[in-house]
């Protein structure tokens, strides 16, 4: 198993629980949603998020539940149960410990009730940034709203390749900016631009695998998304783009993970 980079330097950590019901009759759900309230209690509910306000909550919980069919499995052999699992709950803290408790609670009080899958992740000081860039993306993206406002949420894990990681950072930052792309000798949009039309939109927050890059059986990313009803459509253009090198050739580096498109709810 290799590890690339560094597991220090992370500012928050949080937890994706995704749950797969082995039956989803009335007692399991009546199971679920007592789980849910033990593992809330001590936690501020992201369902009623105000991101304009200058001290956010230390600790938060947020519930979800997924939209629309079972989705096709990713071609990582852990990505097959993510895909499936009908709910989820992201729980985000400043000490990691924390929420290895509430995993494990979880799990505890579903039983043999469910099937649960973890992905970690750690919220970090941005690496491929500039004042530029600062401008043109961060101070163009929505602040959070609560979830009776903003209803849908979208989990994209992602990896990259080997080959990615024996780049040097400067030339991985190339792939996020306007470049000549090295293979096709032509100029390409790159990372930022293919995915332009989704700043005004998504509300989008990157948290990278707290233990390093390169981990057998575990991403190096979670995307989180946020959007009203109209940004779904906008969020499937801006994915499609960045999946064409022709305009972002950094996604020949990509390894992709099932996209889990859900609602935010206040409860299970």
């Amino acid at each position: 198993m290799g590890v690339t980079g560094s597991p220090n330097g992370a500012l928050s950590y949080t937890k994706f629980l995704f749950v797969l019901l082995r039956v989803d009759d009335d007692a399991a759900g009546a199971r679920l949603r007592a789980a849910g309230a033990s593992i809330a209690r001590g936690f501020s509910n992201d369902y009623d998020i105000d991101g304009t306000r200058e001290t956010q909550p230390f600790e938060t919980i947020q519930f979800l539940v997924r939209a629309g069919d079972t989705p096709a499995a990713g071609p990582e052999p852990h990505a097959s149960a993510l895909a499936l699992a009908r709910y989820a709950v992201q729980v985000s803290s400043k000490y990691r410990p924390r929420l290895e408790e509430i995993d494990e609670e979880l799990r505890r009080r579903l039983g043999d009730a469910a099937d649960v899958v973890t992905v970690n992740g750690a919220v970090r000081p941005p690496r491929y940034t500039s004042a530029e860039m600062h401008e043109y993306a961060d101070r163009r993206s929505p602040a959070r709203r609560n979830g009776r406002l903003v209803r849908n949420a979208i989990i994209v894990p992602i990896s990259k390749t080997s080959a990615w990681w024996q780049m040097g950072p400067l030339e991985r930052q190339t792939f996020f900016y306007p470049h000549v792309d090295g293979d096709a000798r032509c100029p390409v949009k790159g990372h930022a631009m293919a995915a332009a039309s989704g700043i005004p939109v998504l509300s989008r927050r990157l948290f990278h695998n707290p233990d390093g890059y390169q981990r057998e059986g575990e991403w190096d990313f979670i995307t989180y998304f946020e959007c009203e009803d109209h940004g779904l459509p906008v969020f499937d253009e801006v994915y499609a783009a960045l999946r064409n090198p022709a305009e972002n050739p950094e996604w020949r580096y990509v390894i992709e993970g099932p996209v889990w498109k859900g609602k935010r709810v206040l409860r299970w």
